[in-house]
């Protein structure tokens, strides 16, 4: 499904109605739980991933290029630093990793134990540092995308738009997919440890015309 979440028009005779800019919307299907990594050893790490939960968003009607993308995740979880999450136009190419393995710096580390419970949204210019919120429970809000963990260094805030910038409309219809991965199994005596589901995503592509961007893309 497609709303439009921001539309300006200019009144010059008749093209009155033309568009200015336009932030399209589309809401994810295929959501739901995100299945275990298997148990053994590892434990954690980037060579212990599940199966994947992939979220699907249909993207139709787009005119123009790619000028930016964000995506929102309704998202809960009881062990953020197992998450691998991807994001991918149609076809898988180009790709993103929006975050993955959050405070791990070695391959087999199991990260941050925080938990995660409403609605996160990552965009180029969100006000949090997603590795630097290590707290019990993550707080709801704007994020930027981070560098993988699982290495080191890990973590650097990053652009969510550069590897889907200027995208022609030919390429950006379709399907895209938002893939959860998780990295780490159970913790033994706790039977919520390291357990999480996709509640709702929504992706945002950005179309601006380019006829009118004076500078709308971000630095």
């Amino acid at each position: 499904m497609r709303s439009t979440a921001v539309l300006a028009s200019i009144g010059l005779g008749l093209l009155a109605s033309s568009p200015v800019f336009a932030v399209e919307s589309f809401a994810g299907t295929n959501t739901g739980p995100i299945p275990d990594a298997p148990a053994g050893s590892p434990s954690c790490g980037v060579n212990n991933l599940g199966q994947p939960r992939v979220v699907n968003f249909d993207v139709n009607g787009l005119v123009y290029p790619v000028v930016g993308i964000s995506v929102s995740m309704d998202i809960v979880h009881t062990w953020r630093g197992d998450l691998v999450v991807k994001l991918a136009a149609p076809g898988g190419s180009p790709s993103k990793i929006i975050f993955s393995h959050t405070g791990s710096n070695v391959p087999n580390g199991c990260g941050h134990n925080g938990t995660l419970s409403g609605l996160y949204t990552f965009k180029d210019d969100g006000d949090r540092d997603w590795w630097g919120s290590a707290f019990p429970t993550v707080p709801t809000g704007n994020y930027r995308a981070s560098e993988p963990g699982g290495q080191n260094p890990g973590g650097a805030p990053t652009l969510l738009s550069t590897e889907f910038r200027n995208l022609p409309p030919e390429l950006a219809n379709g399907t895209w997919t938002l893939t959860f991965w998780d990295a780490g199994d159970p913790t033994p005596g706790q039977p919520n440890s390291g357990t999480g589901t996709v509640n709702a995503a929504t992706l945002y592509i950005d179309q601006t015309d380019p006829l009118f961007k004076n500078g709308f893309e971000n630095p």
